[in-house]
This record gives C-alpha cells, sequence and structure tokens, in this order.
C-alpha cells in the first residue's frame, strides 16, 4: 500500500511503529494509508487525529491504535506501558475510532469533490497488536479488531478484506470505487483536512483564498516534531509560517509549552490571532529582548522562530541564547528562516551566527513556492536576484503589470495608481480589501496620503494594533517592513523613487514584491530608471536560467 506520508521520523507510540512498516508492505487494491491525519473540524475536540486512515476501492476505513498491554474495568480503559506505567484512558479506542470516523465523513460530505460520496463504504476499527482479544473482556465485534494474533501471523491484508466486508453488510454499500474516486477521496483527505488559511485571511467576507500544505511542508513538520534543533530554509512564498503555525499548533496539543518569536511587531499580531486558540506564547523580538536584558526570561520548553534571518547578528543571537540553561546548543528550537540575501531588512546577516546554529541543527530546505505565480518570481529575480523558489502557478498566471508604467512627478505617480484602482475596483468589481498599497514610507509619507478623497477615505493603515479583520471595502495600505510575513491578491508597490534611496533597498524591493499572491503592481520613476534597469542586467543570467529550468520541467 502507498504510504502517506512515505516517511515518519517520529511516532507518537511504539505500536503505531511497529504497524506502519507492516501497512507498507501489505498489498491492497489502489491503496493508500494515511497516517496521522488531522482531523480541524472534530465535534469535540480542538485538536484530533486519526491514527491510520485507509482509503482503497473497496471504501474508507479509519483505524484506532493503542499499544501496550489494554484492560477494561467497568467500562473504563486503561493501557500499561513496557514499564508498568498504567494510564487512564479519557475515552475508550472504540470512541475515538467512531468520533473520527463521524468527523471525515461529515467533512467529506461538505466538500464538492465531483463524486458520489453515497456510494462509498465509510468503517472503523481498532487495533491492539500487543494484547489478544480474548485477554481484553470486552464485548466487540471480532471483525473490528487487530490484536496480537493478527500482528503474529502477519496477516493485516486479509484482516482489512474482512473489515470491509463487515462494513459493507452493515452499510449495504458493495459497489466498488473506481480508481480516480480513490484518487478524488485521498486529494481530499490530505488538502482538504490540512488545510490552512493564509495569514490575510479575514478580508471581510470575501476573502477565502487557501493555501494547502504541500508534501514537502507536511516533510518539514514531521522533522520539527522529530528533532529538537532545526533550521528551516525557504524563499518567500514557501510557506515558512504556516509550517511554523502547523508545528505550534501540534506542540501544544501535546501539551508543549511554546514561545513563538518574529521581528516584526505587525506580523506577531497576525500570529497571535492565528494561534489564538493555542497556548502559544507570542512575542516580537524587541518586547522580547527588553524582558531578557531585564533578566524576565519567559518559561517555555520549545521556542519557534520566524522569519530568522531578521535575527541573524551576534547581538539577536546572544538574546536567543540567553533564553536556555546552556545556550541554544542545549535547546528545543525552531529557527525559519530566507536564505536569500535580500530577505533580511534589519541587519546585515552574520556567516558566523548563522554557522553557528547550523552546527548543532538539523537542515530542513524548503523549496515549493506556494504563494506567487512564475511571472511574479521571474520579476522578483530579475530585480533583486533571490530565489522565492518553484511556483505551482505558471503559463496561466497574470503578468505583471510594469510596462508603460513611467512618471516623471508625483502628480503623474498619483494618476498611474488612481487609473489602477478605478480600472480594478470600478470596472473589474475588485474588493479593495484584496488590493495591498506597499510602500517604502509611513502612510503620511507616502504619495497614498495625496490621492485623490474617494481613495483616501477607503484606506486602512495596516500596523500592529489595528486588529486582523477589515471589511473588504476598504483598501490597505501598509509599510513594507509591517507586511513581512503577510499577503495579499493584488500588490501595488508605489513610492519607489523613494525606496531607491532607502538602505537595504534591494531588501525591500524583495519583500515588497513577494507580497503579491496574483497580481504585482509597480510603477517605476523615470529619474531612477537606470537604477533599475541595472538591476535586470545584473540578474539577466539567473533570469535565463530559471527560465530554461521551468521550460525543462
Amino acid at each position: 500500500m502507498k504510504m502517506n506520508p512515505m516517511i515518519v521520523h517520529k511516532f507518537e507510540s511504539k505500536a503505531e511503529e511497529k504497524l506502519f512498516p507492516l501497512f507498507e508492505k501489505t498489498e491492497l487494491e489502489s491503496a493508500t494509508v494515511f497516517h496521522s491525519l488531522n482531523i480541524p473540524k472534530h465535534e469535540r475536540k480542538q485538536f484530533a487525529e486519526a491514527d491510520f486512515v485507509v482509503v482503497s476501492t473497496l471504501g474508507v476505513i479509519i483505524l484506532e491504535v493503542k499499544g501496550g498491554r489494554v484492560s477494561v474495568k467497568q467500562g473504563v480503559w486503561f493501557t500499561k506501558d513496557g514499564a508498568g506505567n498504567i494510564n487512564k484512558l479519557k475515552e475508550s479506542p472504540l470512541n475515538q475510532a467512531k468520533s473520527a470516523w463521524e468527523a471525515i465523513r461529515n467533512m467529506l460530505s461538505e466538500k464538492s469533490l465531483g463524486i458520489d460520496l453515497n456510494k462509498v463504504n465509510f468503517g472503523f476499527g481498532v487495533m491492539f497488536p500487543d494484547v489478544k482479544m480474548g485477554d481484553i473482556g470486552i464485548e466487540l465485534a471480532k471483525e473490528e479488531v487487530f490484536d496480537a494474533i493478527n500482528w503474529d501471523r502477519k496477516n493485516l491484508g486479509r484482516w482489512l478484506e474482512k473489515l470491509y466486508k463487515h462494513w459493507s453488510k452493515k452499510t449495504k454499500k458493495t459497489e466498488r470505487l473506481t480508481v480516480h474516486e480513490v484518487e478524488v477521496l485521498c486529494s481530499a483527505l490530505r488538502s482538504e483536512f490540512d488545510r490552512e488559511k493564509s495569514l490575510l485571511a479575514e478580508v471581510g467576507d470575501s476573502w477565502e483564498q487557501m493555501i494547502s500544505l504541500t508534501d514537502q511542508q507536511y516533510f518539514a513538520v514531521d522533522m520539527i516534531l522529530a528533532n529538537d534543533q532545526v533550521v528551516i530554509e525557504g524563499g518567500a512564498g514557501t510557506g515558512k509560517t504556516l509550517v511554523a503555525a502547523r508545528a505550534c499548533e501540534i506542540l501544544d496539543a501535546k501539551d508543549v509549552s511554546v514561545l513563538f518569536v518574529c521581528r516584526s511587531p505587525v506580523l506577531a499580531s497576525f500570529v497571535k490571532g492565528r494561534l489564538s486558540r493555542t497556548r502559544v506564547h507570542v512575542i516580537n523580538f524587541a518586547s522580547l529582548k527588553s524582558r531578557v536584558e531585564k533578566g524576565d526570561i519567559p518559561k517555555f520548553t520549545a521556542l519557534v522562530i520566524d522569519e530568522g534571518q531578521d535575527m541573524l547578528d551576534i547581538d539577536s543571537i546572544e538574546v536567543l541564547d540567553r533564553l536556555f540553561d546552556g545556550g541554544l546548543s542545549k535547546g528545543c528550537w525552531y529557527f525559519f528562516m530566507d536564505p536569500n540575501n535580500q530577505g533580511s531588512l534589519y541587519a546585515d546577516i552574520d556567516r558566523s551566527a548563522l554557522d553557528y546554529l547550523k552546527d548543532c541543527s538539523f537542515k530542513i530546505p524548503l523549496k515549493r513556492n506556494c504563494r506567487n505565480t512564475r511571472q511574479i518570481a521571474e520579476h522578483t529575480l530579475m530585480y533583486t536576484g533571490g530565489d522565492i523558489g518553484n511556483c505551482p502557478i505558471n503559463a496561466d498566471g497574470l503578468p505583471v503589470i510594469w510596462k508603460n508604467l513611467n512618471y516623471d512627478s508625483e502628480q503623474a505617480q498619483i494618476e498611474l495608481i488612481e487609473t489602477q484602482l478605478d480600472q480594478w475596483i470600478n470596472e473589474e468589481s475588485v474588493s479593495p480589501g484584496d488590493i495591498t498599497l506597499l510602500s517604502p514610507c509611513t502612510y503620511e509619507d507616502s504619495v497614498a496620503h495625496k490621492l485623490d478623497k474617494r481613495w483616501r477615505r477607503k484606506i486602512v493603515v495596516i500596523n500592529e494594533s489595528f486588529g486582523e479583520r477589515w471589511m473588504d471595502t476598504q483598501l490597505l495600505f501598509s509599510n513594507i517592513r509591517d507586511f513581512k510575513g503577510l499577503e495579499n491578491r493584488y500588490v501595488m508597490l508605489i513610492d519607489n523613487d523613494v525606496l531607491v534611496e532607502q538602505p537595504y533597498s534591494i531588501n525591500l524591493l524583495y519583500v515588497a514584491m513577494t507580497r503579491a499572491n496574483a497580481v504585482l503592481w509597480m510603477a517605476i520613476p523615470n529619474n531612477k530608471k537606470a537604477w533599475f534597469d541595472q538591476q535586470r542586467i545584473d540578474n539577466a543570467l539567473s533570469v535565463l536560467e530559471y527560465a530554461k529550468v521551468k521550460r525543462n520541467g
């Protein structure tokens, strides 16, 4: 059977660890086995997961696993591990399997999958690979239980077939699924169930864009949970913050106290909202540094650092070092960073600081871009030299709007901006909340402050205190630094005459351009055109190589 994920680096129980390779070696027609499938919409639990879910032409089976000695006393379930520790279970394995079965059926029924779910044979079972069923002393259909005898005889395939047949008799669903229907269900289970909302997904009621974790990102989460010190590297748009947030949620669900740190106060505010249902403590780096200097060290078990390239100087590393007794080399931490030199807006990356981290950590690369189109990736590479990874949206992406957008004066730039806003909002019915005006300036110093009042009255400025939700009738403005780690569908990069004069101008441009999901708009000042042209010349070879790789697939 095909396993998803193919490799698990840390199992929650020895029983799951011993069963995983048995599933892998078992043959069942067109079958995929999902291990540790997250169920975000469980009826009773904030965080739930199914140990194994088997999808084949015979239907969908949800399996709950319990290892060690198992006993039932007056309806209460207990397990006993190899060290003799007895643990009382909150609910029976049968009820766990049944509730997961109900949650998965309900969630799939809410999706427009294009297949008839009424023909799908859904069922569940429990697996006790360390005890014989007769030892348990419970009233349970024998077909629904995999026990030590089944394990000893390695007859998992035969047991699954009997379990499917058992449920087929109960559900009266005997028709086999097609290979296509199995593929649809498999795709829905992992992409739909573990789907992540982008950090700016609460733009009124109209924003419904979702970003799915890729197989590579699932691997990253698995590796995070399997190691104590990990550096996760990925360009802009590769989902670092999503992976970091998911890791925080899972660690929190396992009663691990987590401290989440990033440099930007605005990003910290949004992540705090994203993790509001957890006990994760979110703090921006300036506030953390102030506390540490006063000797007020936060209490936590695992440290998660996002946009870590903004803290790759010796002073910042020393602050992080003080969070652990014995320093970072003795702590549990996960450091998410952009390996591109253009990724930091705060300080030059100190190679010795990076080497210090890598010397005591495991490294995971993220190369699949989940935010930007190929057109935006190429344009970013053309002007900044920053490689933002492999983009899934290729030929169908919308072109970057930049040609013939030159201006000689402030008024000329205003006219260009207002013309584009009028076209998008009034002619093409784009929601203002889907558009962000990005500038290297504050709002008061930006040309946005001088737009016609019909546009100014729509503008809301993104900052730490604004909150996490606004109406879709509001047009967004943000300083580039404050929008780091965030995104929107349409991004207008304005005040580029000022940008060129800023320290870290290339870095600002890299961050700004990669905030766009679908459409990037940028006007070029004529008096700075030579600067932009030089960037294109300097990066021409990299752009050609990138295009060649994309053509060759």
